[in-house]
C-alpha cells in the first residue's frame, strides 16, 4: 500500500480486532486514536478524520501534511475496547537503493496484545535472502508502543532488505521492503 508524498486527499483503510479473543472492533468511530510520525520526527495527534465502513474495518484520511515525508507512519489505537494496536507505514517515495537518511517504523506489543512503549527494540536486518545480521542503525522510541529505525546506507543496499524488530516479551515485527533505484 502506498501514499503520494504532500497530497491531499487520500486515505487508506485498517482493522481492528479484539485482543481478547481475535475478534473484529465494530462501533469505535471517532473512538479510534491516530497518532503520527513522519520520516523518524515526533508523534502528533492524527488531524484526519476515522470513519468507520463495518465488520472492524475502519478508513482514515489524513491530512495533506501528514503525509509529507518520505516515511509517514499511522499509529491506530483503541485503548478503552482493548484493541490490537495498529502500524501503518508508507513510504512514499519508495525505499531508496544505497540511499542514506532513510527510516521505517513498527508497532511493539506484549503476546497479550498490549502496545509496549518501553521496549528495549533491536533490529536484525537481512539483504537479498542473504545471512541475518544485527542492524546498526538507530532505534528511536516514538512512544505509545511505535518505534523508528534510521537505517544505515549499507542497510538499504539490497533488492529486498528485511527488517526484524525485536524486544523481549514482545511479538516479533517483520518488515519486508523492496528498494527502488
Amino acid at each position: 500500500m502506498s501514499l503520494l508524498q504532500n497530497v491531499a486527499g487520500q486515505n487508506f483503510t485498517f482493522g481492528l480486532i479484539k485482543v481478547t479473543d481475535d475478534l473484529p472492533l465494530i462501533g469505535l468511530g471517532s473512538g479510534v486514536t491516530v497518532r503520527t510520525s513522519a520520516d523518524g520526527g515526533p508523534q502528533v495527534t492524527g488531524s484526519g478524520a476515522v470513519t468507520e465502513l463495518g465488520n472492524g474495518i475502519y478508513n482514515y484520511s489524513p491530512s495533506q501534511a501528514e503525509t509529507n515525508g518520505n516515511c509517514v507512519s499511522f499509529l491506530m489505537t483503541a485503548p478503552a475496547s482493548n484493541a490490537l494496536p495498529e502500524n501503518l507505514m508508507f513510504l512514499t517515495g519508495g525505499l531508496h537503493k544505497n540511499i542514506p537518511g532513510q527510516h521505517i517504523t513498527a508497532c511493539m506489543f506484549s503476546t497479550s496484545g498490549i502496545a509496549d512503549p518501553s521496549a528495549s527494540v533491536s533490529v536484525i536486518v537481512s539483504k537479498d535472502g542473504g545471512a541475518q545480521s544485527t542492524g546498526l542503525g538507530i532505534v528511536t522510541n516514538l512512544g505509545n508502543g511505535q518505534y523508528d529505525y534510521a537505517l544505515t546506507q549499507a542497510e538499504s543496499n539490497g533488492i529486498n532488505v528485511n527488517f526484524l524488530f525485536q524486544a523481549t516479551g514482545d511479538v516479533i515485527q517483520n518488515l519486508s521492503v523492496f528498494t527502488i533505484p
